[in-house]
């Protein structure tokens, strides 16, 4: 039987998850230089998660809520606290080298506790979140009260490290489903996920309470159990706005909530990096006029991609039309605040490949003007869910300041708008003469109109000229 646990036991049974072996920092204090542009954007309205904000009094109030969920997590688990603050005690040095920055510890500061409470409190939410989206837990209850605590969770400041969260899930959840609860401390013995046994097939069980769609004892089977872990699963389930049907494979590194929504963000492929900024380019009317053509590109995370094509039979340059893709973009309310977090985590850990960094870099050239978010709009690329066009094209403009752009990875596409701009004579010239003269159908009337007064009066000037010869 032990060898057949060991062939058929999957990987995040060990006590060490295979997500995330922390090698370095990466949770992060934002730069004074960077958090000055919008202060509120890093900084959680509601409620602290991790030490870099614990304490402050402004977020007290969701304080108790936290240890609420607490003690209901302590109802369904068969772990003593004491046993959970020693399991984060033991962690304690590898937890704390995840954060970069200065911890401020006053004199009541309990590390372990802080984690803890915090950690349960996101596992009971996540859980609850799962099983009824509806049942009346307070920040579930309150859909504007559960939008507010997600953002709040996607903050780079805010963070636990996932591993964490992972490790006290394996180590927390119980097996009550098959079993009463001396043989299941009898199978406790290497701290690795509790397992059950069905008849002679090994199942995993996840908690009872779990998940709405099993019901049935809540089993999962081997073959089920080793394509995602169970945490992973609710993980994405809470945020599962972000994810877009995106989901993550086995062997990606999640360092903690901001990194898995970059993750979402990100485009599903790999892109090539030029040691080069973004260069300088024309904004989306200049564009438009010169023949480029704006679609909605279907693929997931934040993508451009630039395909040159010719309508013209003589293959001319001055004819030559070019498509402009981007996926597509939906400004809300909590737009500036997740998209700046992800590019703050950017700057830190991934300055050589910040794809979401470059893609608002390029908006901000092809963005100076509402009418250039008008345009986008028009094309079925941006949704503007926040009001005023304004508002837009200036949230657009600010993403990027004091945002390092050393690399990129649509230079090529650069180069490509760049070159059409330059032959594309012939398409900006008769851009200018529609804006001039056929902008709306009350100036359109009245150009058509005075084309035929001039040729009339041409005309009758011309028979005046004959007549008068003969």
């Amino acid at each position: 039987m032990e060898d057949q646990r060991a062939e058929t036991e999957p990987e995040w049974a060990d006590a060490v998850p295979f997500f995330y072996q922390p090698d370095k920092r990466c949770i992060y204090r934002v730069p004074n230089k960077l958090r000055k542009v919008n202060e509120a954007a890093y900084t959680p309205q509601l409620i602290s998660i991790g030490p870099f904000h614990h304490g402050k009094p402004e977020l007290k109030d969701m304080e108790n809520h936290k240890r609420i969920y607490c003690e209901n997590f302590f109802t369904g688990t068969l772990r003593s606290k004491e046993e959970l603050k020693s399991f984060i005690r033991d962690r304690q040095g590898k937890i704390l080298s995840c954060y970069a920055g200065t911890i401020n510890q006053g004199d009541n500061f309990d590390f372990s506790e802080v984690i803890l409470v915090d950690a349960l409190f996101i596992i009971q939410l996540f859980m609850m979140d799962s099983e009824n989206p509806e049942n009346d837990y307070h920040i579930l209850r309150s859909r504007w009260l559960r939008k507010a605590v997600e953002q709040d969770l996607i903050l780079l400041e805010n963070q636990l490290p996932y591993f964490l969260l992972q490790d006290l899930y394996n180590f927390a959840m119980p097996v009550s489903c098959f079993y009463p609860r001396s043989e299941v401390q009898a199978q406790e013995q290497d701290n690795r996920q509790q397992r059950c046994f069905d008849l002679d097939k090994i199942c995993y069980c996840l908690p009872c309470r779990g998940r709405s769609h099993l019901k049935d004892h809540s089993v999962l089977t081997v073959e089920a159990a080793e394509s995602v872990h169970p945490f992973l699963k609710l993980t994405c389930e809470f945020f599962n706005r972000y994810s877009k049907g995106k989901s993550v494979r086995n062997g990606v590194t999640i360092k903690h909530f901001t990194d898995l929504v970059r993750h979402f963000l990100c485009p599903a492929e790999e892109m090539t990096w030029v040691d080069t900024p973004i260069k300088n380019i024309y904004d989306a009317r200049k564009l438009k006029a010169a023949g480029v053509n704006f679609r909605l590109l279907k693929e997931v995370g934040f993508v451009i991609k630039g395909d040159e094509s010719h309508d013209c039979n003589f293959n001319l340059a001055c004819f030559t039309s070019m498509d402009l893709k981007l996926t597509l973009f939906c400004v809300k309310d909590e737009t500036e605040c997740v998209v700046r977090n992800v590019m703050a985590l950017e700057q830190f850990q991934y300055p050589d490949s910040a794809y979401i960094c470059e893609y608002f870099l390029f908006m901000d050239k092809l963005v100076d003007t509402v009418e250039d978010v008008n345009l986008l709009i028009e094309s079925g690329i941006l949704v503007n869910k926040i009001g005023c066009n304004e508002t837009v094209a200036n949230l657009i403009n600010k993403l990027c300041v004091q945002i390092m752009d050393d690399v990129s990875c649509y230079g090529g596409v650069c180069g490509q708008l760049n070159k059409h701009y330059g032959i594309s004579f012939w398409n900006r010239h008769v851009a200018i003469l529609k804006g001039v003269y056929f902008k709306d159908l009350w100036t359109g009337s009245s150009t058509i109109l005075g084309l035929f007064v001039l040729v009339f009066s041409i005309i009758g000037t011309m028979k005046s000229l004959e007549h008068n010869l003969i």
